[in-house]
């Protein structure tokens, strides 16, 4: 599993419920990532989106331990427990924790790489991630030429985490998340949404292919 995000020079990475600064190569380099992948988000982060709807193109997961909670085109998990029994069928490569702070404080333990944007300034964060750099089982493997937008500098920075907490893995990778691309019939995968009640009866189904599940049940 894979966390990304861009953090200032305290590990600050928003304010006010926003980003402290949206630089567009930092937004390019996160679409490129994310393509096609499995995100983790709470709920805070997915109503931070452009009409609080989930990302296209990515199978969106949603912690959010509210009964009942639904949302169009997404996957509510109520646990970490529920979230990593989830995740069993999937590929840990292509499984990425996207915020918010609460989030990642409780993921990062478990992932195995960091695609960290450093900004070279203070922005008065509210929220904030551990800074890798003082942790001792994550050091950094490769780090891009350092950029500049708006007179504030950044750079790529990815960090490899050398004693990640196990998640089971179970599955190869799926490409799960291309189920739910655009489709011309026009027709919205998951648009009743995935409740955490679903997910138990995806989970005690014995299937190990969320995908042909969700076929099998009409419900991409």
């Amino acid at each position: 599993m894979k966390l990304i995000v861009a953090v200032d020079e305290r590990w600050g990475i928003g304010k006010d419920g926003d980003l402290l600064l949206s630089i567009p190569d930092d937004m390019r380099f996160f679409r490129e990532k994310t393509r096609d992948a499995v995100l983790v988000m709470g709920y805070n982060t997915l109503i931070s989106f452009p009409g609080s709807k989930p990302l296209p193109g990515r199978l969106n997961i949603v912690l959010n331990d509210a009964h009942g909670c639904r949302v169009s085109g997404a996957v509510i998990c109520r646990s970490l427990d529920q979230l990593f029994r989830f995740l069993s069928s999937f590929g840990s490569g292509e499984v990425f924790v996207i915020g918010g702070g609460s989030i990642y404080r409780q993921l990062l333990p478990y992932c195995d790489t960091a695609y960290i944007t450093k900004m070279r300034f203070d922005g008065g964060a509210d929220t904030f991630i551990p800074n890798l750099d003082t942790d001792e089982n994550w050091s950094v493997v490769e780090e891009g030429e350092i950029k500049e937008y708006e007179g504030i500098a950044y750079s790529f920075v990815t960090y490899h985490n050398a004693a990640p907490e196990r998640i089971v893995f179970a599955g190869a990778p799926t490409g799960a998340a291309s189920v739910f691309k655009k489709r011309e019939d026009g027709i919205k995968p998951l648009a009743d949404g995935f409740t955490a009640e679903d997910v138990d009866a995806y989970l005690d189904s014995g299937s190990t292919d969320f995908a042909v599940y969700l076929s099998k049940q009409g419900l991409i």
